[in-house]
């Protein structure tokens, strides 16, 4: 069974592999990195303040890793 992480890893290897998450519109978002307080981060959209997320994932719990390839995935044009 794998972990939480290991699960978050997965998923951003898919979206880098793929150029950049599925479902987005070519309209660039800006997306910033909260830290939790526990040692994970939640990534959010900085206008709305809204957690980020692809389908039903939520982008909170993250690992540094996880949430620094978040990040750069969400902002970078493609």
């Amino acid at each position: 069974m794998k972990s939480k992480h290991e699960e978050h890893a997965l998923a951003l290897s898919t979206w880098e592999s793929e150029g950049r998450a599925p479902n987005r519109s070519g309209q660039r978002d800006e997306y910033g990195r909260r830290f939790d307080g526990d040692g994970m981060y939640t990534i959010y959209h900085l206008f709305t303040g809204e957690t980020a997320g692809i389908g039903s994932w939520k982008m909170e719990g993250l690992n540094p890793k996880n949430a620094a390839r978040a990040l750069r995935i969400l902002n970078t044009l493609s």
